[in-house]
């Protein structure tokens, strides 16, 4: 189908282009070779008289024109699967798709399993991507880069991106943060005061090196803090240390649970955090689209053996 000379096929391209500035990235979104992509691209300049893309120092940015472009082409593709997906229903048995989802490494280990364990079950022909929080996580959301965040809703404030709208979410899981020591750390009791944690070798999660944790904005607030030896990117790195060495800790109660109760013991922070909520975040498009709907209830069901103590 041609609507002004533009084959509504290269929507398609048009979009990975945008989104992704990169030819080579957006070749593998679509499954395309390189070299396709870069005639597509080729194409689409001709079309609009623009070169849509251009070279900023090493990366590519988009032209002005591309900007006023994205959002538009976006929608338009986003209701053309909407019309599709509402057309059908949604059989996870026969379905092929792959779903991509951005959560810490500490969701993650709780979820991924369980996940494709299911999935194995009932929809074998459907994937699902874990990746790690990015620092433009929402705004790759907005972007149609990914399919579901999961995260703490203060995370949302954290990211500058301009919504073009509220996200749509449901809570997922409650944790809260524990105080974590070695097993054989003998230099800790059975109670530990706050003074007695500042002069104890500390560990703190940064998650990705930059994002502060709510164990550490709660110790900012304090008239003292234990001097920091180490920061590491996630909750894991975190439990070994504690495990290995002489240093303590804070991290989630369900992931010292699963991953570290052979190894790590637990006490009471001896000051106040509090408990943190994980919601699924998706952009209000998806809200109608089944297979999206269907892969929401999956990650509900993981979260259920979470609460239920599996």
């Amino acid at each position: 189908m041609h609507l002004g000379g533009l084959d509504l096929n290269l929507l398609l391209a048009l979009d990975a282009l945008l989104s992704e500035k990169n030819v080579t990235r957006a070749a593998e979104r679509m499954n395309i070779s390189q070299p396709g992509m870069s005639a597509a691209l080729q194409k689409l300049r001709w079309h609009f008289s623009d070169p849509l893309l251009e070279k900023m120092g090493r990366r590519l940015e988009l032209t002005p024109r591309a900007r006023t472009l994205a959002q538009p082409v976006k929608n338009i593709l986003f209701e053309i699967r909407a019309l599709t997906n509402g057309a059908e229903d949604f059989d996870p048995a026969k379905a092929q798709r792959i779903l991509r989802v951005c959560a810490s490494t500490y969701c993650s280990d709780l979820l991924a399993i369980p996940v494709i364990r299911y999935l194995g079950k009932v929809a074998p022909q459907v994937s699902v991507q874990f990746d790690d929080l990015f620092a433009d996580t929402f705004a790759r959301l907005v972007d149609g880069q990914i399919d579901i965040a999961i995260a703490i809703p203060q995370r949302l404030l954290m990211e500058p991106a301009n919504f073009d709208g509220p996200l749509s979410s449901v809570d997922l899981f409650s944790d809260r943060l524990v105080l974590a020591v070695a097993n054989d750390n003998s230099a800790v009791g059975n109670t530990i005061s706050f003074d007695e944690l500042c002069e104890l070798p500390y560990v703190e999660t940064r998650f990705a090196g930059q994002t502060v944790s709510l164990s550490e904005q709660a110790l900012r607030r304090q008239s003292r803090q234990p001097r920091v030896m180490a920061w590491f990117p996630n909750f894991q790195l975190t439990l070994d240390a504690v495990a290995q060495t002489g240093v303590i800790a804070t991290a989630p109660e369900k992931l010292i649970a699963m991953r570290g109760a052979q190894r790590v013991r637990t006490l009471p922070l001896p000051f106040e955090v509090p408990d943190f909520e994980e919601h699924v975040y998706w952009h209000p498009r998806n809200d109608n689209d089944a297979g999206h709907r269907w892969f929401r209830a999956v990650l509900q069901l993981a979260a259920q053996e979470l609460r239920a103590g599996h």
